[in-house]
Formats: C-alpha cells, structure tokens, sequence
C-alpha cells in the first residue's frame, strides 16, 4: 500500500512541477510582453540546441544520471531535473512533430502540458521507496514554493 501511495504523489508533484516548469521556460521567450518564469540558463540551453529535438533530448539525457544518483545519494531532487531535463525533453517531445519553434517551444501551454506529462513520468521513475519522509519533506518543500512563486 506505501508504494502506491508513494507512486501516487510522485506523479502528481512531479505534473504539477513539470506544468509550472514547462510554462515557465516557454514564458521566457516572450520577456519583456510577458513575465517569465524560468532561470536565464534554461534560456540559453534551450537556444542552444537550435530547435534540434536530438540535442534537447541528449542535453536532458545527460543531466539525468547525476540528477539520479544525487536523488538516490540525499533524497532530494537537484535544480537539473527542472531546469534542465524537463524542460529539454519537453521541447524534444514537441519539436519531434514540428518543427516550428514559434508553435512549440515558445508556446507556454504546449510546454507546460508536456512538461507535466515528463515530470510525472520522470519522478514516477526516479522515486524510490527508501527514501522515507526526508525525500516527502523536500517534494512538500518544492511544491508550496513553486506555487508561491507562480503566485507572486
């Protein structure tokens, strides 16, 4: 019963964080007419990979080890899973099927839908059991500050 309940909140943060995560990094692209909501370095990886769904897919990839193996380490997830393997694998997912930037990547409600979909799955599947109320303290943590920040 613990690990479905376990499983449960894991793919509800990780879609709550994937949406907020996904919406802000699209946001970015329409600063100053809009607010954005992502870090400068999303920004820039995300321009980096020129619109290439390999390189965003490849550049999250690579970020995913060592997130994992610092979640497995502390029970705590690292600024790589939301600013960088998210948001990549989002655009990945998008640009696969189109091409155009200006309707994927920099659309904030494509984004934040298949960051949601990414997050879900990502936590779902780093989540491990062991990690006891320290890792549900960090998630808990996460999540009243995202939405304080989205709030504000």
């Amino acid at each position: 019963m613990d690990f479905i309940e376990i499983l449960m909140k894991s793919v509800i943060i990780g879609a709550c964080m994937g949406f907020a995560v996904g919406a802000g990094a699209a946001r970015m692209f329409h600063a100053p007419q809009a607010q954005g909501m992502g870090a400068f370095r999303t920004l820039g990886e995300l321009n980096a990979c020129e619109g290439d769904p390999i390189a965003h897919f490849s550049f999250g990839l690579g970020f995913l080890f060592n997130s994992w193996a610092s979640i497995v380490g502390t029970g705590a997830f690292t600024q790589d899973v939301a600013h960088r393997i998210i948001p990549n694998w989002a655009a990945a997912v998008l640009l696969m099927r189109n091409k155009n930037v200006a309707e994927t990547l920099h659309n904030p409600a494509k984004m934040a839908l298949t960051g949601a979909v990414i997050g879900a799955v990502l936590l779902m599947l780093e989540d491990e059991p062991e990690f006891g109320e320290l890792y549900w303290e960090g998630c808990r943590t996460l999540l009243w500050g995202m939405l304080y920040r989205g709030l504000s």
